[in-house]
This record gives structure tokens, C-alpha cells and sequence, in this order.
């Protein structure tokens, strides 16, 4: 709807005025004032050099549509009221199984990375957010249009894995009866006994390529049951062993010389506000020069857009990463970077504190295994992926409307329970003669709530946040389970009966559709 009344803007701003603008239509603070609202006058002021007031005024009076029923200003503003009618031809497509999927993203090649752990243990929590995010944003992309690739990077060299093939070998020897000493920054905890033992029954000498292998196939594992896949996984040594990262110091170097500065036994890189080290004094790469390989490799493939999903500990290299993409003459305007906040994990009022070298973090299958796939992921959607949040393990388990994800599933149920026994009666939910009956307020909420479903998805996928689209299968289980409890279907007023069971149907659909985007179950029986 929001899409047509923009077309509907544009055509009657152009006819007005003789200019061409892109106007912002979203919905006004209350539903008195009408169902959108638009600030076009603002942006035409200037241009037309009136008042925004006057302008609106103009707009309102000559805004026409088949869909438009009113329009009128406020304080520059133009709220507009779309007909019944439109709204009830909107419901009438809403059962469709692919229901919201549309094609602006006309193909656009995605290139999208997340996760991307070491290799050095399970997968924790904070993991686990960003696996959430990741996904779900590749499914709405590609329900728009979009041509989306997932990508898994791995840094499979350097101290940390190091570190893992001498924690791995301590183990070893402790299983042995020697007595060990761990080093204080050694990993720890149940895995690396696990992997000691593996490595002994199978007399494994190279600690390192064996714990990176083994704990690649625990992280694969465990993402496929957190429903997370990659198409592909990239290796840091693999792009080190192809000379891709002495690549880019060589081109950096020829482009521009005066970037690269010997000083201190190391080489500095001075293009940008501050300088960093890329080559140290032992002749070793800093982590963002094979990033920077890893970044030419993307761009050398032909996606049209980069998103990186990153944690808040590689803020630090991201200048020094675009300043030196766009020395190499690549579009560094299309490469995205989120970050996405570390989690705090409570029970309740209590903090739950995590460390990975000593062991003690809560992992993804601990997560699975106590709240499920269903109650984690969509927890991880309730917040913008910029903001720390507090994750509730108790409140994820509970089996009530203050848990988020088990009232929407309930919803989802309800519906499905009630539309068992229409069919049981005999009655059909396909689409009825007469919608035009569904007039009490409840009922007009829910056909105008559904249309936006369209608009959530398009907001998430261009603003790339997916909790857009879990904040909306809240809003509408809300005025469902308001609409259901106020007015009785089966059982109710004769002639009523099928066009609220349509309705139902819609929701149902619409929140299913909703879910599977997320990577949410929509279960029919609680």
C-alpha cells in the first residue's frame, strides 16, 4: 500500500509542481489522524521557495487515487486516509504462499559475512547473535530480490591458533600424568580434554591443523542446528599461502609509496588520521592486511554490495581498511559494515559471567539445548544490532505473553486450532463474497496491519535490520489476540463467520511467512 501511494505522490507532485522528488511516506503519530503521512511539503519548501504549509495544502487538495479516500495537513504535515476498498483487495492476496516477496532488489549481488569465529573454540553467545542477525537478514534480502552469498571467514594462523595447538599438547601430557603448568592466556575447558583424547587415539603430531579441523566441524555442526548456513568458507592461511596479502603490500606500495613507512623495525601505513602498523618488527602481518586481501578477494569476484557483520573488537581497523580498499581503486561506498554489540546473558536478575580461554561461556548448544532455536533467535531480533542487550535465559523459557516468541507461536496455533475446527464444520476459509462486512475496529486494525507486512520487509531489508520485521509479527499477534478475544468466529453472527475466518487465515499466513524469515518455527499445536 505504502509503495502505491508513493507512485500516487510522485505523479500528482509532478503534475503540481513540475518537479520530481522521492517523498517519505510512514504512518502518523496516531490512527485519528489518518492511515500515512507524508513530509513531500518540506521537502518541496525549498525547492519551490512557499511555505511548507502552503504547499500541503495544495497537495491535499489534488492528491487523487483510486486508493486515496482523504487527505488533510497538519502543521506542514499531509495525512492520508486510503479507502476501504483497497485495503480489503490487499487482504484478498495475503494468503499467498509467497505473500510479501517482492523484486526491487532487482538481482543485486550480495555478499554477506558473519560469524567469522575463530577457530579456537565452540561457538559462544555473542556468536550466536550475529548468526541470528546474518541469517535472517540473508532471507529477507533475498525475499526482496536480492542475490545474497553467505561467507564464513576463518583465521585458521597466527598466536591464536598457535595457542590452541599448545593448549591441545598441555592436555596431552596432563592425560599422560605429567605434571602441567598452564600458561594463563591458554584455552581451557571440556573441548580441549575432548580434543586431547581424539588427537591421542588417532597419534596426531600437528596439534594445530588437527584443532583448527576438528573445531571447524564442531562450529558447522552447530550453526546447521541453529538452521545457519554458509555457501562458502574462506581461509586467512589459504589466502596468505596465495600471496594475496604480500599483494597488497606490493600494490599499496607502487600506488602510493609514501603510505608505507619503515620505522621501529616495522612498517607503518600513514594514509589516513593516524598511523598502524601493517608488517612488525618480526616480519609478521597485523590482522588488517589479510583483511584487506580478504576484502580485494570479495570485490574481485563481482558482488555489487559488501555487508560485514563484525564485533565490536574490530571497530579499531575499519579506517585503515576503507582508506587502503580505495587507494586499490575499489568502491569502498559499497561495502557496509554493522556491528553488532555484545550480549549480556542473566537468569533473571542474575549476570551470568563468561570467559572462553578458561572455559567458562555459555555455548550455542548449551543455549539450543536450554531455551531452543526458536525462543534464541528471535530474543536476538529485539534489538537493533548497534545496541548491548540483556539476554533473559529465564524469560526466553517461559510460556506466557511476557515472552515474545511463544505469543506470536501461540498465535500462530490458535489460528490454526480454529481453522481445523471450520473445516471440521464445514465451513471454508478461502476467500469469501462479502469482506466488505468486517467493519468493527478490531477487525480494520488487522486488515490494515497486514499490508504492512510488505513494509517491514522492505524497511528491514534496506535499513539491513531484521528486528523491523520481528517488532511487526508482535504488533499484529497483539491486534489478532485482541480481535479474537473481543469477537466470537464460530459460533458468532451467521454471516460474519467466513470473512473472519479469511482473516484469521491471513494472519496466520502473514506471521508463518514472517517467521520463516526469521528462522522461526510456526508451530500449529501448543
Amino acid at each position: 500500500m505504502r509503495c502505491k501511494l508513493e507512485k500516487i505522490l510522485k505523479e500528482t507532485i509532478k503534475d503540481l509542481f513540475g518537479v520530481e522528488i522521492i517523498p517519505e511516506v510512514g504512518h502518523p503519530p496516531s490512527d485519528e489522524l489518518g492511515d500515512y503521512s507524508t513530509n513531500a511539503a518540506f521537502l518541496l519548501s525549498e525547492k519551490l521557495k512557499k511555505k511548507p504549509e502552503d504547499i500541503a495544502l495544495k497537495l491535499a487538495k489534488n492528491l487523487q487515487g483510486d486508493i486515496v479516500q482523504l487527505a488533510t495537513t497538519i502543521s506542514g504535515f499531509v495525512n492520508i486516509k486510503i479507502k476501504k476498498g483497497a485495503w480489503i483487495e490487499e487482504l484478498k492476496g495475503s494468503i499467498h504462499p509467497d505473500y510479501g516477496k517482492m523484486d526491487w532488489g532487482e538481482g543485486e549481488k550480495v555478499l554477506l559475512e558473519f560469524v567469522s569465529a575463530n577457530p579456537t573454540g565452540p561457538l559462544h553467545v555473542a556468536s550466536a547473535r550475529a548468526a541470528t542477525f546474518g541469517d535472517s537478514l540473508s532471507r529477507i534480502l533475498e525475499s526482496q530480490g536480492f542475490n545474497v552469498s553467505r561467507e564464513y571467514y576463518f583465521n585458521d594462523s597466527g598466536s591464536q591458533v598457535e595457542l590452541l595447538g599448545k593448549s591441545i599438547e598441555l592436555k596431552i601430557k596432563e592425560l599422560n600424568g605429567e605434571r602441567v603448568d598452564y600458561p594463563p592466556n591458554t584455552y581451557r575447558g571440556d573441548y580441549i580434554t575432548e580434543l586431547a583424547k581424539k588427537a591421542m587415539n588417532k597419534k596426531i603430531k600437528d596439534y594445530v591443523d588437527f584443532g583448527v579441523k576438528e573445531i571447524l566441524k564442531m562450529q558447522k555442526s552447530t550453526l546447521d542446528r541453529f538452521r545457519v548456513n554458509f555457501d562458502e568458507w574462506i581461509s586467512e592461511s589459504e589466502l596468505k599461502k596465495n600471496g594475496m596479502a604480500d599483494k597488497i603490500i606490493k600494490d599499496l606500495h607502487e600506488l602510493k609509496p609514501s603510505v608505507l613507512v619503515k620505522k621501529e623495525g616495522a612498517l607503518w601505513f600513514t594514509a589516513g588520521d593516524r598511523e598502524r602498523v601493517f608488517i612488525r618488527s618480526d616480519n609478521s602481518y597485523t590482522y588488517v592486511v589479510p583483511d584487506i586481501a580478504y576484502h580485494r578477494y570479495k570485490f574481485n569476484r563481482g558482488y555489487d554490495v559488501l555487508i560485514d557483520l563484525l564485533g565490536p573488537d574490530h571497530i579499531d581497523h575499519i579506517p585503515e581498511l576503507k582508506e587502503s580498499l580505495e587507494l586499490l581503486g575499489y568502491p569502498v561506498g559499497n561495502l557496509e559494515v554493522k556491528i553488532i554489540q555484545w550480549i549480556t546473558l542473566k537468569r533473571g536478575k542474575e549476570t551470568i559471567k563468561m570467559s572462553k580461554r578458561s572455559g567458562e561461556f555459555i555455548t550455542i548448544d548449551e543455549l539450543i539445548k536450554e531455551v531452543g532455536v526458536d525462543a534464541a533467535r528471535f530474543f536476538f531480533l529485539l534489538r537493533k544490532s548497534s545496541v548491548p542487550m540483556d539476554f533473559d535465559l529465564e524469560l526466553a523459557k517461559e510460556q506466557s505473553e511476557r515472552n515474545p516468541v511463544y505469543y506470536i507461536q501461540y498465535g500462530h496455533a490458535r489460528i490454526s486450532s480454529l481453522l481445523d475446527l471450520a473445516k471440521y464444520k464445514g465451513y471454508s476459509v478461502n476467500l469469501p463474497e462479502n469482506l466488505d462486512l468486517l467493519s468493527k475496529e478490531e477487525e480494520l486494525k488487522l486488515i490494515r496491519k497486514i499490508p504492512e507486512f510488505k513494509e517491514a520487509l522492505e524497511d528491514s531489508a534496506k535499513m539491513r535490520e531484521p528486528h523491523i520485521l520481528a517488532y511487526y509479527l508482535l504488533d499484529l499477534s497483539k491486534l489478532y489476540h485482541n480481535f479474537y478475544q473481543s469477537h466470537r468466529i464460530i459460533g458468532g453472527e451467521e454471516e460474519l463467520i467466513l470473512p473472519r475466518l479469511f482473516l484469521s487465515n491471513s494472519v496466520r499466513n502473514v506471521v508463518a511467512r514472517g517467521l520463516s524469515l526469521l528462522g522461526v518455527s510456526a508451530p500449529e499445536r501448543m
